[in-house]
């Protein structure tokens, strides 16, 4: 989870016609960490859900552009571990 994007996924700001997304974030997040899941909200235009085929990148901004928090909230089912 982080506050901002990583760049090209959910960053796209319109009114500066510009992704802005962090290039290093990207890089940790795709060839170091792997996650399955990232969470993250401070583009508020960039809401929704989008993936690369391995990682599910969430922008769960609860605000619209306009800082209204009418966002619905987005809803995800982990796996349970596997018991021991």
């Amino acid at each position: 989870m982080t506050h901002g994007p990583p760049l090209g996924f959910r960053d796209w700001v319109p009114k500066e016609l510009q992704r802005v997304g962090c290039v290093e974030l990207l890089n940790t997040v795709q060839r170091r960490v792997r996650p399955k899941l990232h969470v993250f909200g401070g583009i508020h235009e960039g809401y929704g859900i989008m993936t690369d085929g391995y990682t599910t990148f969430i922008n769960a901004s609860t605000c619209t552009v306009s800082f209204q928090p009418t966002n619905p909230p987005i809803v995800f089912d982990l796996p349970n571990p596997p018991s021991s």
